[in-house]
């Protein structure tokens, strides 16, 4: 190698080692972009999946996704409920079906109410990819990936989670550690920061 490759190698190596050794800081648009992409937020579609033949063995056991409104849902339980009673009336007008028993109303006085806690986390930034990682799902990197949305560089993903306090992180591009910006965060004893969320309090 010449010495004059050598020295501009050198050159460039230093460059690159100062922008890789300054601290990162969010742009001046930062929180524009992220309420643009929450606002933006739209379900990305999967590309690239392989779709089986109809009647093959593995299109049998393909889950076929049905989305509804509230209202179209509310108007098939409400159709499927007519079917069942007038299918029954039916059979016990032609002797094929013995009445039903009443109902005794302590049954229909059971019902548990539970309330679930979902929380959505946005990342903004340049990556190619970003995972989460938190108490939540053992700090596996791999566990919870976020899912690109809307044009503003935003990466989002939802989870349920149980109420209380938990910790957690994005893996940038499955290297880079980055606290959540707009959570309060901590340091460990590694002075490595985390983000907090507390959750149904």
């Amino acid at each position: 190698m010449s010495e004059e490759k050598r020295s501009r190698d050198d050159v460039l190596g230093e460059r690159l080692g100062r922008v890789l050794r300054t601290e990162e800081r969010f742009g001046d648009h930062f929180e524009r972009d992220l309420v643009e992409a929450i606002r933006a937020d739209v379900p990305v579609e999967r590309r690239g999946q392989r779709r089986s033949r109809p009647l093959a063995p593995s299109w049998w056991r393909t889950p076929v996704p049905l989305r509804l409104s509230p209202l179209a849902g509310a108007a098939l339980a409400a159709s499927l409920a007519a079917i069942a009673v007038f299918g029954e009336r039916l059979g016990r007008s032609r002797g094929t079906i013995a009445p039903l028993a009443p109902v005794p109303l302590t049954t229909v006085a059971n019902v548990v109410h539970d309330t679930v806690h979902v929380v959505r986390f946005v990342f903004v930034g340049d990556a190619r990819t970003v995972s989460l990682v938190g108490d939540f799902n053992g700090w596996r990197a791999e566990a919870t990936p976020l899912e690109p949305a809307g044009p503003a560089r935003a990466w989002v993903v939802t989870l349920p989670l149980a109420r209380g306090r938990h910790e957690y992180a994005f893996i940038v591009d499955g290297k880079r550690w980055v606290a959540d910006p707009f959570a309060p965060a901590r340091a460990d004893d590694f002075d490595t920061n985390s983000s907090i969320v507390n959750v149904g309090t």
